[in-house]
């Protein structure tokens, strides 16, 4: 009889346990108030503040469905967790290991606040950077183009853009693309004549580059201008176009 109360006892006890954590469950489950969100906010900017990442991380996964939910995915506010929570990955060097969110935060604010604004810039920054480690260079390739496209419509710095032509010429050949890297070399050493001048290792490295471009494009008559005008000497060992 004892032992039978004894179980009954326990049965109750787990019974009310399971109540209690189905109740707990049940007020999590709920839309979080405007209230509870707007704390939830200041707690992650003061962790941002103190560079506690993981915190942010944290929480901000869990303010990420509210904010969304209560506004939309495309609600500054909500875009903003976003490339927190990517801006914290890459504070511990680390990609999010939701690569979802890393293009969502740059597909997302480029809809909500144009190319050029600074929260665009820091999550293609991140963005571009997961797809070279991915080595996904096709994807990769019109993110330069834009950052390209408004330097160009900026402040047009050719030191800065022969940068990026040649980041742009490097993921062409990677995806052996070859008009498209020929159009980027020549850019290269268009900008290299003007800003480190024509003699210079860089006008060099470039014509080079071309010069084997053409090689490859069965282009011989553009090769063999090109090595007499630079005075190189490349061989050429022609791939099919293909």
């Amino acid at each position: 009889m004892k032992n039978r109360t004894k179980s009954n006892f326990f049965a109750s006890c787990a019974i009310v346990t399971g109540l209690v954590f189905g109740l707990v469950n049940l007020a999590e489950a709920r839309p979080w108030s405007e209230r509870k969100l707007d704390k939830a906010i200041l707690k992650i900017d003061r962790d941002l503040t103190r560079k506690r990442w993981e915190s942010v991380i944290k929480r901000s996964e869990k303010a990420i469905p509210e904010c969304v939910a209560r506004y939309s995915q495309r609600h500054p506010m909500c875009i903003v967790m976003l490339k927190n929570i990517n801006h914290c990955y890459e504070q511990t060097r680390r990609f999010n290991p939701n690569p979802s969110q890393i293009e969502a935060a740059y597909t997302l604010s480029m809809e909500a606040f144009g190319t050029a604004h600074s929260t665009t810039v820091k999550t293609r920054d991140y963005y571009y950077k997961f797809l070279i480690f991915t080595e996904d260079y096709a994807a990769a390739v019109p993110l330069v183009k834009e950052i390209i496209a408004l330097e160009e419509a900026g402040a047009n710095d050719a030191y800065r853009l022969m940068q990026r032509y040649n980041q742009l010429y490097a993921l062409q050949g990677l995806i052996e693309n070859w008009p498209a890297e020929e159009a980027a070399l020549t850019m290269v050493m268009r900008l290299a004549k003007e800003v480190m001048g024509e003699d210079s290792e860089d006008v060099k490295a470039a014509a080079e580059a071309l010069a084997h471009n053409y090689c490859i494009q069965h282009k011989y008559h553009e090769f063999f201008e090109l090595i007499n005008q630079q005075n190189l000497n490349v061989p050429c060992f022609a791939k099919p176009k293909s």
